[in-house]
C-alpha cells in the first residue's frame, strides 16, 4: 500500500475487496478475479523484448513484484507469532532447569579431566596450534559458503563482478540495479529490493542481523561453524527510506531478502555510497500501473488509445471530442447541414486546439 493511502482508502478498499471476496466464495476464485484484472485493464503480463519499449516488464520481473509483496504481508504475520511466543514464552516457568544446567557443568568437566587411553596426549601448545589451524579453516570456508568467494579472492578482485548494465537488466534481481559481490539490488518506483545469497549452515534468524536505518543499511551473518558474523552490508544509503515500511525475510540456506521503501520516489544510481554507480541512462524508469493514481492511469489509457486510433487510421481522442460537440449542431434549427449525413472527414482538429 503506497504511502499516500490513508486508513480511510484502506477501509473503502477492504470493503471493496471483502465484497468481492463473498461474492466468490473461496481464495482461489478472488484471486483469479484479481489477476484477471491485470490482464485485463493493465500491462502486467507483457514481457519487454527491447529497452525501447515502454510497457510490460522483462522476464522474471512480474513474478518477482507478486512474490515480494506475499513476503512482506507473510512477514507482518511471523512477527506477530514471533511476538506472541516471546510473551508466552516469558509467563512460562521453567522448574528445575538451573540444576540441569549445573549437573551438565559438572559431568563436562568430570570429561575434561579423565585421561585419555588412546594413544600419548599433546601438549599445550601443540592443542593450540592445532585448534587456531581448525578455526582459520573454518572461518575461511564459512566466509566463502556465504559470499561464494574466499577472503584472498575478495582482496584480489574485490569488484569482479561484470558492470553492464545490459547484462543487470535481463536478471530480476539486478533490474534497475546491480550484482557485486555479496548481494544484488534492484528496484522500482517506490522500492528497493535486495537479495543476499548465504550459505547452507545459515538455517534461522537469530543467524542474521538487519539493521534499517533512514540512511544506514547493516546485514550480518553468522555461519553456525563460527562464532563470529561476518559483515556483508554496512554503509550509508544513497538516499533516504522509510523504517516503518521497510522489512526484511530470511529464507533459510537460501538467500535474505530486504525491501527498502523509498521516502522519495527517485531513482537510484547505486544502493550504498562508495559502491560504482549504475548507468541511469541505461535502465527502465518506467512504473506499475498499480502504482499510479486514477489521474495517471487515465491520461496512459488515453494515449494507449490515441496510438491505436492513429494505427487504424481512426480518429482519436480530440477528434472524437470535438466529433460530437458537432453532431449536436449538425441537424439543429437553422442549420445548413441538417438532414445530411454527418462527415468527420469534413473537419481538421489538431490536438492543441482542444481543451
Amino acid at each position: 500500500m503506497s504511502t499516500k493511502a490513508n486508513k480511510q482508502m484502506i477501509a473503502a478498499y477492504d470493503n471493496t475487496l471483502l465484497g468481492i471476496l463473498q461474492n466468490e466464495a473461496g481464495l482461489e476464485p478472488f484471486l483469479d478475479v484479481i489477476f484477471g484484472f491485470l490482464f485485463r485493464r493493465t500491462d502486467f503480463y507483457r514481457t519487454m523484448t527491447s529497452p525501447k519499449q515502454r510497457f510490460g516488464f522483462y522476464p522474471g520481473v512480474a513474478e518477482k513484484m507478486v512474490l515480494s509483496y506475499f513476503k512482506k504481508y507473510h512477514n507482518l504475520v511471523l512477527d506477530a507469532e514471533a511476538k506472541n511466543e516471546a510473551v508466552q514464552a516469558s509467563k512460562a516457568t521453567e522448574p528445575g532447569h538451573k540444576h540441569i544446567e549445573e549437573s551438565c557443568a559438572v559431568q563436562e568437566k568430570t570429561l575434561k579431566a579423565k585421561p585419555s587411553s588412546k594413544g600419548p596426549t599433546k601438549t599445550s601448545s601443540e592443542l593450540r596450534n592445532s585448534s587456531e589451524k581448525a578455526s582459520t579453516k573454518s572461518d575461511k570456508t564459512a566466509v566463502k559458503e556465504i559470499s561464494g568467494r574466499t577472503p584472498e579472492q575478495n582482496r584480489e578482485n574485490p569488484t569482479s563482478t561484470n558492470n553492464d548494465q545490459t547484462t543487470f537488466q535481463s536478471n530480476p534481481d539486478s533490474y534497475n540495479g546491480a550484482i557485486r559481490d555479496k548481494y544484488s539490488w534492484s528496484q522500482n518506483y517506490d522500492d528497493v529490493d535486495v537479495k543476499i545469497p548465504i550459505g547452507k549452515s545459515v538455517k534461522k534468524a537469530k543467524q542474521v542481523f538487519v539493521d534499517i536505518q533512514r540512511n544506514h543499511l547493516k546485514v550480518l551473518v553468522k555461519p553456525e561453524e563460527t562464532d563470529e558474523f561476518e559483515t556483508i552490508i554496512d554503509g550509508d544509503l544513497q538516499h533516504e527510506v522509510s523504517r516503518l515500511e521497510s522489512m526484511w525475510s530470511l529464507e533459510a540456506q537460501k538467500h535474505i531478502d530486504i525491501t527498502l521503501t523509498k521516502e522519495k520516489n527517485i531513482w537510484w544510481s547505486m544502493l550504498v555510497l562508495g559502491e560504482d554507480e549504475i548507468d541511469i541512462q541505461k535502465i527502465c524508469p518506467e512504473r506499475s500501473m498499480a502504482d499510479m493514481d486514477e489521474e495517471e492511469v487515465a491520461v496512459i489509457n488515453k494515449l494507449k488509445f490515441d496510438d491505436h486510433q492513429k494505427k487504424l487510421g481512426l480518429p482519436q481522442s480530440h477528434e472524437l471530442k470535438v466529433h460530437d460537440m458537432l453532431k449536436k449542431g449538425w441537424d439543429a434549427e437553422g442549420s445548413p447541414f441538417k438532414r445530411q449525413e454527418f462527415d468527420p472527414k469534413m473537419f481538421n482538429v489538431s490536438p492543441g486546439g482542444v481543451e
